[in-house]
């Protein structure tokens, strides 16, 4: 892939960067060729337009021919603008197709990406990019269809037929046209710093405001509407500090344009009018010249335009061409064999990974997990639990070491397949501006009625779903605010439950739930974990007494492991963990049944 320096406006990697807009129209090349063939056609039959007005002119002045000549010349014009209308409706309606069809291939490329892509480019930031670089390719893409190939074409042919007809007056048409290359260029040297710190200023005024309104609670709680409106204000005017200057050039630059090519008019008229009056032209063939004058000042003008588009888009679309380049580095190999009939037997060999420029990760970890075992996790915060998990999942890869799925290396394997073996409950339960029914079968959408209801009774969200006014097809707002915290949790169990997959994760999964319900759906994990690999991130020690291994970790380091007894009779740091949180090995566990939670095994099978 090509890549340009942001904000480096010479003319070559202008050109380069328009190239690469237009190569996204190569999915629909036959309608984007026709369009093109039809749009240039046009343009060389317009050039016929200030020839035959010459023609109306001379004929009115010989007093001959006129109606023949004046019904020649409205005709054209007709035609001209039925031919102009439908180039017009099919260059928007190809442009149109084309840009949602970007947004979609780029959406789907953006998040497929790992986790750490995202969280080192920032939501907003890719969002932001994606939206004002389509916006600005489907200008270019309708620009180049109705003006720009047109234009240089029309240029291509006007200069010649110029010359041929007067090439004295033609030499004032040449000096313009250098006066606005040069005007372009000094312009795009001024604008080029700015450009690119226009756009920067326009990242950092979305990302403020998608910041602000995705924790308005906390603006509205802290009273911080003042102060985050007048952090706005302060973006906003940084924006304009940096804009203002670059549209001042441009102003600049449009004056001048005009003031040449008014000046180039009348020149035309004066040197004309002396040809006239020595007899070495008629009235018809200056002002069929001043029509061609005409046409190029127009074809001049667009071309400006075009670099104007080109100076101003070149930032925000290289910044969405550095976002492709890094999804299609990062893109896994098609030929990944997929993981099959997992029984999931898991183990981590000497794994290592060190977050960039920070001490945290994790360190030398290896552990086994028979099939069926739950292994619980703990430690302090920052210990590298999470980050544990996240290599299972593949969010990151180790920099040294193996993790292994009944003896397969998962990096060998396809994301796909290995995330289809794994359901996870996150502490944020991550849920979807859609209905109940629809958050819940999220993971596996050809699920029945029945074993939803069923996985929804296991999560002992049964009951409050159907005390909501449209039950299961209830609309839960974005990322579930019409929930309670233990109803989006609860809705995240239910959702690993119906997924049925033979690895399951839990990532402090009670942690937003009363004890009533806790109690229950602790019971109900239990029931879930039967017979499948099942991993507990654990922040209270009351939810891991029945693990079969546990891993305490501290700085990313694998400390103890071993069984809730082994650890315990160990005396080690588990233990003094264990005496902190005011637990001992004697106490009776908590256990609440009811007929709203139902075993995993009688939930799916039947």
């Amino acid at each position: 892939m090509t890549v340009i320096a942001v904000g480096d406006n010479h003319p070559v990697l202008l050109l380069k960067t328009y190239a690469r807009v237009l190569s996204y129209l190569d999915r629909e090349k036959s309608a984007f060729f026709l369009i093109c063939a039809a749009n240039v056609i046009l343009a060389i039959i317009t050039i016929a337009e200030p020839i035959l007005f010459g023609h109306v002119i001379d004929a009115i002045a010989d007093k001959s021919g006129i109606i023949f000549n004046l019904t020649l010349w409205v005709c054209f014009g007709v035609f001209n603008i039925i031919a102009y209308i439908l180039v017009a409706r099919g260059a928007d309606r190809l442009v149109h197709r084309r840009r949602l069809s970007v947004l979609t291939e780029s959406f789907e490329r953006i998040i497929t990406m790992p986790l750490i892509w995202h969280q080192q480019r920032g939501t907003s930031n890719a969002l932001h990019t994606l939206l004002r670089a389509t916006d600005s390719m489907s200008a270019i893409w309708l620009d180049f269809m109705r003006q720009h190939l047109s234009t240089f074409v029309a240029l291509f042919v006007l200069v010649p037929i110029a010359f041929n007809m007067n090439w004295r007056l033609s030499i004032v048409l040449v000096v313009l046209a250098i006066i606005y290359v040069l005007i372009a260029r000094l312009v795009m040297q001024k604008t080029k710093d700015g450009q690119a710190a226009v756009e920067r200023y326009h990242h950092s005024v979305f990302k403020h405001i998608s910041d602000s309104i995705s924790n308005v609670s906390i603006v509205q709680s802290y009273n911080r509407i003042a102060e985050e409106t007048s952090e706005l204000h302060q973006y906003t005017s940084d924006l304009l500090k940096a804009q203002n200057p670059v549209l001042n050039w441009w102003a600049l630059a449009s004056g001048l344009n005009r003031m040449a090519s008014t000046i180039s008019i009348v020149c035309v008229f004066l040197l004309g009018a002396f040809f006239v009056t020595k007899g070495q032209l008629s009235v018809g063939e200056v002002v069929s010249f001043v029509g061609f004058a005409q046409l190029m000042i127009g074809r001049l003008d667009q071309i400006s335009g075009f670099i104007n588009l080109a100076v101003s888009s070149q930032a925000k679309l290289q910044e969405f061409f550095e976002m492709e380049d890094s999804t299609f580095n990062m893109k896994e190999p098609d030929n990944l064999p997929s993981l099959q009939n997992v029984k999931g037997a898991i183990q981590f060999h000497h794994v290592t990974y060190a977050f960039p420029n920070s001490s945290q990760g994790v360190f030398d970890i290896s552990f086994e997990v028979k099939t069926g075992q739950t292994v619980a996790i703990v430690g302090p915060t920052g210990a590298g639990k999470t980050t544990l998990i996240n290599l299972l999942q593949r969010v990151y890869d180790p920099t040294v070491g193996h993790i292994k799925i009944d003896g397969i290396d998962i990096r060998s394997i396809n994301r796909e397949s290995l995330r289809k073996a794994l359901a996870t409950v996150f502490q944020d339960a991550g849920l979807f501006n859609r209905s109940i029914r629809d958050n819940i079968a999220i993971g596996r959408t050809t699920a029945t009625d029945k074993e939803l209801y069923k996985a929804a009774k296991t999560a002992a969200a049964h009951d409050f779903i159907l005390n909501k006014n449209d039950q299961y097809d209830t609309l839960i707002g974005e990322r579930g605010s019409q929930l309670s915290g233990g109803e989006r949790q609860r809705l995240a169990i239910a959702r690993a439950v119906l997924k049925n997959a033979p690895i399951l994760i839990l990532d402090e999964a009670t942690s937003a739930l009363d004890i009533e319900t806790e109690a229950r759906v602790k019971d109900a994990i239990d029931y879930v974990s039967q017979n499948r690999t099942t991993f507990i991130i654990a922040h209270r020690l009351s939810t891991i007494r029945n693990a079969d291994l546990i891993l305490f970790l501290d700085h990313g380091r694998l400390i103890e492991k071993g069984s809730f007894q082994e650890l315990t009779k160990k005396g080690g740091r588990f233990y003094k963990l264990l005496k902190a949180g005011g637990l001992t090995n004697d106490q009776p566990m908590i256990k609440v049944e009811g007929e709203n939670v139902i075993p995993l095994h009688e939930s799916i099978a039947s």
